[in-house]
């Protein structure tokens, strides 16, 4: 399930996720993880660190896990952690999911 939102107040947007969101406000100058390694992304879904992903979004969850400070502040300030809407369904319907 994605993220639909932010607990700063950011909400997805046609054109950016809230994961987006996280990875700018998360990103250090320098690209310095909280590791201490530098992480950039190279070509075929491989960081400078060594990392191989099998797909974009798995190098992006890399990027998140390596940029994220444990108290998860921002560069703003403020603390942001994605916020996923939980749907009840009516009784008697089923998901197609």
């Amino acid at each position: 399930m994605l993220a639909t939102r932010c607990s700063c107040g950011f909400e997805r947007l046609a054109d950016e996720e809230v994961n987006d969101h996280l990875q700018a406000i998360f990103e250090p100058d320098g690209s310095i993880g909280t590791d201490g390694r530098i992480h950039l992304e190279g070509a075929a879904q491989v960081c400078s660190c060594g990392f191989s992903a099998a797909s974009k979004a798995e190098l992006d969850e890399h990027f998140l896990v390596v940029f994220t400070p444990v108290d998860v502040a921002g560069r703003d300030g403020k603390r942001h952690q994605a916020i996923q809407r939980v749907t009840h369904e009516k009784p008697g319907t089923q998901s197609s999911g």
